[in-house]
């Protein structure tokens, strides 16, 4: 199977192409590609089976993901499923909970601070860390439609009815609070 992991970061995936517009240091076992995926990607119509992009669509705006999406779409087989993970905006603009386990974990283990503050955690996700556009489910799955995809749905946190999706994502105890995943499929 041809798959591809678009903005891939440190989280590569053993058997597939692992692409990312930054220069980072090779691991061992887990080359990755440059590729701007808010450009024409250089790869041909019908050539993936899968693609995957985790945390990466929040990171760009809103027209520019859409390219990408279509992208996506474009270089995809038919019947080629796509599976988009970020943090989930409705999710965020409920979070009110000091106490909740995810702003707990957020605050210990990346603002490294024992004082959980779920505003601080919501304000840190939807204004910083290179955030520009952070969709609700509907928005995303908005613009998959626009992109061409077919059968897109918002699916649970590492599960997928797709076997090379199902079981993806790590459970940190952090990630599989905060993140929306939508499939789409292309005809």
């Amino acid at each position: 199977m041809t798959k591809i992991n678009v903005g891939c970061g440190w989280e590569c995936r053993d058997g597939w192409l692992n692409v990312d517009n930054t220069q980072k240091h090779q691991r061992v076992n887990y080359p990755i590609t440059f590729m701007d995926a808010t450009t024409t990607w250089p790869y041909e119509d019908d050539m993936f089976e899968a693609m995957l992009s985790e945390h990466m669509i929040e990171h760009i705006p809103e027209e520019k993901g859409l390219f990408s999406l279509k992208e996506a779409h474009r270089t995809l087989k038919p019947g080629g499923v796509a599976r988009i993970t970020c943090p989930n905006r409705d999710f965020f603009t409920t979070l009110t909970d000091n106490n909740h386990p995810f702003v707990v974990n957020y605050c210990r283990i990346i603002m490294n601070n024992t004082i959980p503050s779920a505003a601080r955690v919501v304000s840190r996700t939807l204004n910083e860390q290179g955030h520009v556009w952070v969709p609700t489910a509907k928005m995303l799955i908005m613009q998959m439609k626009k992109a061409g995809f077919t059968d897109v749905k918002k699916v649970e946190y590492g599960k997928s009815e797709h076997s090379c999706f199902n079981g993806i994502e790590e459970f940190n105890g952090i990630r599989e609070y905060e993140t929306l995943c939508v499939e789409g499929t292309k005809l």
